[in-house]
């Protein structure tokens, strides 16, 4: 019998036309984060919390804190939204130089564990891989 993995963890890399520093502000400023996540009510920094809101209504989306940022290589934070009912989970952003360009990673990691949560890890997964794409269009 085949054991089930229960590592829920995200992991996402794609490859940036784009030099680290300008994909750390697409991570970080408020007015890039709009373009292609959720618009933030202030610039990302380290030991402050975020609030990134619905591009349609302004509802809070996501929020927690930024634990750590290493401009231009990395950045932490904690993250979670309205259907974990405030259990906080772990996202880290890798910036790596790349010919021509970036490699960014992103390891979402803490989420649910059990199949009662499957449906969110879904959800994020597949939102997690159109916000990078997004990225392939910064400007």
């Amino acid at each position: 019998m085949t054991e089930l993995s229960q590592d829920t963890t995200i992991r996402k890399s794609v490859f940036l036309a784009a030099p680290k520093t300008r994909v750390w502000d697409f991570l970080t400023k408020a007015d890039l984060l709009k373009e292609w996540f959720h618009p933030a009510d202030a610039d990302l920094a380290a030991g402050e919390e975020y609030t990134l809101r619905s591009q349609k209504d302004g509802d809070r989306m996501c929020w927690g804190k930024v634990v750590e940022a290493r401009p231009h290589d990395y950045m932490k934070w904690d993250f979670t939204v309205g259907p974990m009912q405030g259990q906080m989970t772990s996202v880290t952003w890798e910036l790596s130089d790349a010919p021509g360009g970036t490699r960014l990673t992103l390891i979402h990691s803490g989420l649910p564990d059990n199949a009662d949560g499957f449906g969110l890890v879904l959800a994020l997964d597949k939102g997690w891989h159109g916000f990078l794409l997004n990225l392939h269009d910064m400007q």
